[in-house]
């Protein structure tokens, strides 16, 4: 015959296997939600701030439970595909240029052009229309990434000095992807369309005079070496944003949506602030190491800004005419002051 186990034996047995049990959907439930995102930039300073300030705020909000995880840069997905990679879901999320997501929102990179501050976008209503654009392609925007005072965030750096607008005539500038091709020949320039990581070779080799980006790019890509000038005649607003793959975004808890919005909003809010700060030690690291900081006089400032406004403001409707025209209605500021 077989030997009955105790009872107390069978009462310590199911006791054990009940603990192991619970102890398992413990960790299950305690197992954090990730998110996997690429950034267009080196995940280097001073570029790489609004987006370790984001996903920081993001672990702080949700307590641990939502980690963003940073895959990379532009060498893991080039800054051009990377909104179609957040369509595609290679990747849940990114920070992206809005530039480079035009097909899948057409219109879209008229964020850059924005005559009013990140706050004042979204209580326009701008976000929630981009939004909309967005949500037809498989995208969920939830807002600016690289937040400043509006038309504050690219310069344009050069070999040699340009006294006045005219001294822009037949130089060539490279602009990643093409972007602000239409404002560059207006100013009687060429465009040079090639990506950021070429850059420095091409000011290196002469096949450039200068190049246009996003005033801490002269650091995030090390171009300081090959360049002579920073013309500080500012232009552009934030033309970035956090881009979240639409299934991904509807599979999260709300819960969840609630953190990134969350976050989203005061890394919009404290950014304007810390954006000044990050242009302040560009600019006082780069004079240091010999790049002359120029501007133009006040006639050729304002003749500087309404070529960027009017030859871009055109190409966007052009490109994008329903869009367009919705877009700047809610974007531009007729009382803005470089303007006058």
């Amino acid at each position: 015959m077989k030997k009955k186990l105790p009872r107390i034996s069978i009462l310590i047995f199911v006791v054990i296997v009940m603990l192991a049990f619970n102890s398992g959907c413990s960790q299950e439930k305690d197992k954090p939600e990730i998110l996997s995102m690429v950034i267009f930039l080196q995940d280097i300073p001073p570029g790489n701030f609004f987006t370790h300030l984001f996903i920081d705020k993001v672990r702080e909000i949700s307590k641990g439970k939502l980690v963003i995880r940073l895959v990379g840069g532009p060498e893991a997905i080039p800054a051009t595909d990377a909104p179609a990679a957040v369509q595609r879901g290679s990747v849940d999320m990114a920070n992206a240029m809005v530039a480079f997501a035009d097909t899948l929102a057409p219109g879209v990179d008229m964020l850059g052009r924005a005559e009013y501050s990140p706050e004042e976008l979204r209580k326009r209503g701008v976000v929630k229309f981009v939004q909309d654009m967005f949500a037809k392609s498989g995208v969920y925007y939830l807002g600016a990434s690289s937040p400043s005072k509006p038309q504050a965030q690219t310069a344009i750096y050069l070999k040699k000095e340009v006294k006045t607008i005219k001294d822009f005539k037949g130089l060539k500038i490279a602009a990643s992807g093409g972007s602000q091709k239409a404002f560059l020949e207006g100013l009687g320039a060429v465009c040079v369309p090639i990506g950021f990581p070429d850059y420095f070779t091409a000011m290196e080799r002469g096949t450039v005079d200068g190049y246009n980006i996003g005033i801490p790019g002269i650091q995030d890509f090390g171009l300081t070496p090959v360049t002579g000038y920073m013309l500080d005649e500012l232009f552009s607003s934030c033309g970035s944003g956090w881009l979240i793959n639409l299934e991904k975004w509807n599979g999260l808890s709300l819960e969840f949506k609630d953190v990134l919005t969350r976050a989203a909003i005061e890394t919009e809010i404290e950014g304007v602030v810390e954006w000044e700060k990050i242009v302040a030690g560009v600019k006082k690291d780069i004079s240091a190491e010999g790049v002359k900081i120029i501007k133009f006089s006040h006639k050729d400032s304002i003749e500087f800004y309404r070529t960027y406004r009017d030859r871009m403001g055109k190409d966007d409707l052009e490109r994008s005419p329903e869009n367009g025209s919705k877009l700047q209605r809610l974007t531009l500021n007729p009382e803005f002051h470089r303007l006058k």
